[in-house]
């Protein structure tokens, strides 16, 4: 292992040296509505070429970690202060890091060529994290299902299954032999599918979704099977909160769009609809978290999409991270990561490194319900901060949380949400 550059400053932070960064100003150039930048780390602030694909870690302490791919390995920063993130340490591979999932203290890493790297993360907070194995082959992408600790390792043609039983010495268990580009892997709490472990398998060329019962490793069966119109190659997607939907995202359809599958019947998923930006910029992945859809296409960054009419998402933010242009191809974001406690943001970016976002003027005061202060109910406070505020949300953008329906204003349609949710 390799720390990252140390020309910005080094300090101790437990035994390691850490690099510490100064951020740069809000926005600093990049295109936005509604997100705003905390600090933004280049691909040669971590002596590397290129990025790809990004996770997040929070440490029992509550410290907050951005892991990023990179072509020399896995980057780890401190993002717990996002306006003054420290790279802690790139963990080199001989290939680059392409994709990268946590399983307790653990981060499980790989690119297609492989190694697969396993990394011990418990002393990162004293500024240390340790390579303790090397496993060859590697994986294009990896969805880890916490509640189970399986690993399903997605090659672009199997999908092949791992028990975490022994963390740093994981066991292959079984072989999906159907095409498996990327996989969100859940277990059913309730309902009728309770105590049942299912993958959505995004199947690639197939142009499918594939939903397939993961319960029994030794028994694995195809439950239910869909497509989209003009499908092209199916790459990712994700599950709304309450499982009813999935949206998934297209990499080669020439169209930018998000299609949304009703799964709530995994034995017949259908499309109900799709949404987009408007621009011709290429897919790659999304998440969802509270109701919002965090999206990172490649060369117009960063979209956020309310969800909270789960069929009809509306964008209600972006930031540009690649801002020469909004052409298809795979130049600029390549993934985000939207599920940090404190609500940062982070996006990996291929040419552009590591950015560390606010969106909290973009989700506003949460999913439309009008509850403003955050105190669990609406009332005459969250009236009275709505009546303030009333009129063009601030410019540049800035936290503007009475903006209920996200149009960057505070206005009639936002008190009769407010209205509707009083109580």
């Amino acid at each position: 292992m390799t720390s990252g550059p140390m020309n910005s400053g080094c300090v101790l932070a437990g035994w390691a040296c850490v690099a510490l960064l100064t951020a740069m100003p809000a926005s600093a150039g990049f295109p936005a509505k509604n997100v705003s930048l905390y600090a933004h780390l280049s691909v040669e602030d971590f002596d590397a070429e290129f990025a790809e694909d990004c996770w997040g870690y929070v440490s029992p302490s509550g410290r907050e970690y951005a892991i990023i791919g990179l072509s020399t390995g896995t980057g780890f920063v401190e993002i717990t202060d996002p306006t003054n993130p420290a790279i802690i340490d790139v963990v080199l591979t001989p290939n680059q890091g392409r994709d990268m999932k946590v399983f307790g203290h653990y981060v499980y890493s790989s690119s297609d060529a492989g190694p697969f790297h396993i990394i011990d993360v418990q002393d990162i907070d004293h500024g240390i994290v340790t390579l303790v194995n090397t496993i060859e082959g590697g994986t294009h992408n990896i969805a880890i299902n916490e509640q189970s600790g399986f690993l399903y390792a997605c090659v672009g043609g199997a999908m092949v299954v791992v028990s975490l039983a022994d963390t740093i010495n994981p066991e292959l268990v079984a072989i999906w032999e159907g095409g498996a580009h990327d996989a969100q892997v859940v277990t059913y709490t309730d309902g009728p599918y309770a105590g049942r472990e299912i993958a959505f398998v995004f199947a690639g060329w197939s142009q499918q979704v594939d939903i397939v019962d993961v319960t029994d490793k030794s028994e694995m069966f195809l439950v239910g099977s869909t497509t989209y119109p003009n499908a092209g190659y199916t790459h990712q997607g994700w599950l709304s909160e309450d499982r009813r939907y999935l949206y998934v995202k297209d990499e080669l359809d020439d169209i930018q769009r998000t299609s949304i599958l009703d799964v709530s019947d995994l034995s017949n998923p259908f499309p109900v609809g799709e949404f987009t930006t408007g621009l011709p910029s290429t897919d790659h992945n999304l998440y969802v978290r509270d109701g919002f859809v965090f999206e990172a296409n490649y060369t117009s960054g960063l979209r956020v999409f309310d969800a909270c009419d789960p069929v009809n998402p509306v964008e209600v933010g972006f930031f540009d991270t690649f801002p020469a242009n909004d052409d298809p191809g795979f130049s600029g974001a390549w993934s985000t990561y939207p599920f940090y406690p404190s609500g940062t943001v982070i996006v990996s970016d291929r040419t552009g490194g590591l950015f560390i976002l606010d969106v909290s003027a973009a989700i506003g005061g949460g999913c439309s319900t009008g509850d403003i202060n955050g105190d669990g109910m609406v009332g005459i406070i969250d009236l009275l901060i709505l009546l303030s505020a009333w009129g063009p949300c601030p410019d540049p953008p800035a936290p503007c949380p009475a903006d209920l329906d996200g149009d960057g204003a505070v206005g009639v349609l936002d008190l009769l949400i407010l209205l509707a949710n009083w109580g």
